[in-house]
């Protein structure tokens, strides 16, 4: 395994094996579990889910998108998720909105996502 895909199994192993399932043979992140993140990243940003709603829904997501953040996307998007909320929130059995921080983070983290399955085929 590379050095990152090693670092995203260790990192989804830890939380739950069976995160493991969203990796291919070659530790990447599959590309459907990368485009389920972006559609329900888009979700949130438009109100169409709510945080409380998303974790009902598949609560794997606030697992799944740290480890791809940390793996994957520029070291200033993982900063803005340091600032994020609403990936705290459910521990804490808040409801609230989305804050300008939260908005900011989903925002910058689209089209690291959207770049996603081009990476992959690189490769």
């Amino acid at each position: 395994m590379e050095p990152v895909n090693e670092y995203l199994f260790v990192i989804l192993s830890s939380k739950d094996k069976r995160l493991l399932d969203d990796l291919d043979k070659s530790g990447d992140m599959l590309v459907d579990t990368v485009r389920r993140l972006r559609n329900y990243t888009t979700a949130l940003l438009d109100g169409s889910i709510t945080p409380a709603v998303l974790a009902e829904d598949w609560d794997d997501f606030y697992d799944l998108l740290p480890a791809f953040v940390a793996a994957f996307a520029p070291e200033w998007v993982g900063h803005l998720e340091t600032m994020a909320t609403f990936l705290d929130g459910l521990e804490i059995g808040d409801h609230a909105p989305l804050t300008d921080d939260d908005r900011t983070y989903l925002l910058a983290l689209q089209p690291v996502l959207d770049a996603y399955p081009e990476r992959i085929t690189e490769e």
